[in-house]
């Protein structure tokens, strides 16, 4: 097992002999998990927790399947020669991308990729993934970036086997946590609404999928009951639970690329039970009620109860149409743009 610091593993001599197999591809296809669900609802928490157990490896978000939206289509395997994978390694590397913050030696991976004769995008995906596993000595690599909730078809497309595991929270305290951030929407409606959306792709996966591929986590349950939603999460996977888990501020590595620090820098601190109720304070009667309103039947689905009356919603309209305005502001100024190109 490769033992590395997390800053220093960029290009190594001893990476020279790291050559990856057919078959180290297909386990980590037969292996792999993905962690989805809305923004700002601990899947940063989760991912530090399984990252802390000794044969599972999470890196830091690739956005991928949400990113790279008709490459594969774009190019078919005739089509993917040596000049491609080339070009398309080079792209990734050089942090254009999210994949450029696994900090792999663009040597290594041109050169596996000619060894395996790697063509598709896909296979080149997996081959990060697998590069990146291999390096820490770990049988199952997880993925976790939010948006995947709605690329889930193109993820059991290209892995038949990976599980599933969507993480959720409270609509209010998603909202409010958004607003904190400098990605987030500034407007609770166009949040709520984002997370309605991906609430009901949550029931269309449970309808879809069986048990043994699909888990749903609520963000509330795993900081009041960590231990036994881990033990859970733990089963899914097929591993045992491990009591380091628990002690994740302790990991030896973040699992978070360094411009994300600002924002993911809890992790690396113990469990705050009361981390879930911030909002209560932080938002208005208004913008509670706009919430509540937006999130409809599946705030109760989703078993949070609602704090305001139907007169209090009625009475938020005027400050609904304050509220969007806001979210159109910040599109049209361009302030809430990510750090990062599509492919």
């Amino acid at each position: 097992m490769y033992t590395i610091s997390e800053t220093d593993y960029f290009c190594y001599d001893f990476m020279i002999d790291l050559h990856i197999s057919k078959k180290d591809l297909e386990q980590t296809s037969e292996n792999i998990f993905f962690i989805v669900g809305t923004s700002r609802s601990g899947s940063t928490l989760l991912q530090s927790m399984l990252n802390s157990h000794s044969n599972i490896t999470i890196p830091p978000e690739t956005h991928f399947f949400h990113s790279s939206k008709g490459i594969h289509k774009k190019y078919s395997k005739a089509a993917c020669e040596k000049r491609f994978r080339k070009k398309l390694i080079e792209f990734w590397c050089r942090k254009k991308t999210r994949l450029g913050d696994l900090q792999l030696c663009e040597n290594r991976l041109k050169e596996n990729a000619e060894n395996l004769e790697i063509h598709t995008p896909i296979d080149l995906y997996n081959l990060h993934l697998t590069l990146y596993r291999k390096i820490r000595g770990k049988n199952i690599i997880g993925e976790k970036t939010p948006k995947h909730i709605l690329h889930t078809e193109d993820i059991l497309r290209a892995f038949p086997k990976a599980k599933i595991i969507s993480l959720f929270r409270d609509p209010r305290a998603v909202a409010h946590s958004e607003k904190c951030v400098k990605f987030g929407s500034p407007s609770v409606f166009i949040t709520s609404k984002r997370w309605r959306k991906y609430v009901k792709m949550h029931y269309q996966l449970k309808r879809e999928l069986p048990d043994d591929q699909y888990q749903m986590l609520r963000y509330c349950d795993l900081i009041k009951n960590p231990k036994s939603e881990l033990e859970k999460i733990s089963s899914f996977l097929g591993v045992p639970f491990q009591n380091k888990m628990l002690r994740y501020h302790n990991r030896e590595e973040k699992g978070f690329a360094e411009h994300e620090k600002s924002w993911k820098n809890e992790t690396l601190q113990p469990l705050k039970k009361d981390k879930n109720k911030e909002w209560v304070k932080a938002l208005s009667d208004h913008e509670v009620a706009i919430i509540e309103a937006t999130a409809g039947k599946y705030l109760n689905s989703m078993k949070y109860q609602n704090k305001s009356s139907l007169y209090c919603r009625f009475k938020s309209i005027p400050f609904f149409l304050y509220d969007y305005s806001k979210s159109v502001q910040a599109t049209i100024l361009g302030t809430r743009k990510e750090e990062y190109i599509n492919l």
